[in-house]
């Protein structure tokens, strides 16, 4: 709250005004689907639909109004990401405002997390490793990628967590050239990969991880391109420093990859931040101007995709750290370690 007050010093603005549900929520507490948060040099306020006003009195602190009496005048700031018709409705019904556009000013705060919000990170990522544990058991010839995906998630939810971050990602063969592959009817076959991306949900917080299994025995291409994902994403995690840009992570991956020969066939960027939301700042691309800072925690991801023929993603969530990056998942990724026998 008072980073935000500072800028509405600094930028010589009268109130912040927060519309966006995550950043609502993070400011305030509630978690409801509508309702604001107005922000001055002295106060902050939550308005809410009055259907949500017992419920907001027991998630937030701040103390809650009607939204029907919010009035806005003066020189207010507002997020960005609202829609069109919020901004149309916000002119139309608040006239005596001055309106400033600003970009991620709630979202850079979010970026670094606080020691509560980390130790719900730690929960989501212990939950994934138990995941990761019980599917590489689980997993055999003839079963569907939307089994292993359904047994994710009763395992999930077994050991703790409030549900999926994101719809699983189970893609077996030709299936994992598509980074975000629809998990679906196809049958595990042997010798090919089967990649995992999944996460959950703990407290609001978002896990990220990406496995990719090896069915059988690989051949000489194919450990050539594991180990080659495995070798980027080390490279990537060293760069994971304090005060580092954040381009520099995408860079010592993508190089890597270059080098070998699979430049073409990677894809996407090399990661982003996880909180809140599956996908926060900072970003890892080439062109990201995020600079590293301690407390945040990112995924880096690099992955080889060649259509008709498969693919391959390492992925792990690091907290950028004074004494270096911390991985936090515990689960190994060496290739041997991948391979499922049959």
């Amino acid at each position: 709250m008072k980073t935000i007050q500072a800028y509405l010093k600094e930028h010589g603005q009268d109130a912040f005004l927060v519309l966006t549900k995550i950043n609502r929520q993070y400011i305030s507490g509630f978690t409801g689907s509508m309702g604001a948060v107005l922000i001055t040099k002295k106060s902050a306020e939550l308005y809410v639909d009055d259907r949500y006003t017992i419920r907001a009195k027991c998630e937030s602190n701040l103390k809650v109004y009607s939204l029907s009496s919010l009035s806005l005048k003066g020189k207010v700031a507002v997020e960005d990401h609202i829609s069109v018709r919020e901004f149309a409705s916000l002119k139309k019904n608040h006239k005596r405002a001055k309106w400033k556009i600003t970009s991620n000013v709630v979202e850079n705060l979010r970026a670094v997390k606080s020691a509560g919000e980390i130790r719900e990170i730690r929960k989501a990522s212990r939950i994934v490793d138990l995941c990761f544990s019980r599917i590489h058991k689980f997993v055999k010839v003839g079963i569907t990628e939307m089994q292993i995906a359904q047994e994710l998630e009763r395992t999930a939810i077994k050991n703790g967590a409030d549900g999926m971050a994101f719809e699983s990602i189970v893609a077996w063969g030709a299936n994992a050239a598509a980074p975000h592959h629809l998990s679906g009817k196809q049958k595990i076959g042997r010798d090919n990969f089967l990649l995992l991306d999944f996460g959950v949900l703990v407290n609001g917080y978002h896990s990220d991880f990406t496995r990719t299994f090896f069915i059988g025995r690989p051949n000489k291409k194919q450990e050539k391109i594991y180990n080659t994902v495995l070798e980027a994403q080390v490279r990537g995690i060293e760069k994971v420093q304090p005060e580092n840009p954040a381009a520099l992570v995408d860079t010592a991956a993508r190089r890597h990859i270059e080098r070998a020969g699979f430049g073409k066939y990677f894809t996407h960027n090399t990661g982003h931040g996880v909180g809140l939301e599956i996908h926060e700042l900072p970003n890892f691309s080439a062109k990201s101007g995020d600079v590293l800072r301690a407390g945040m925690v990112v995924t880096v991801e690099p992955g080889i995709y060649i259509e008709g023929w498969g693919g391959v993603r390492i992925e792990d969530m690091v907290l950028v750290s004074d004494g270096g990056p911390i991985i936090l998942s515990k689960s190994p990724k060496d290739l041997e370690s991948m391979i499922v026998r049959v």
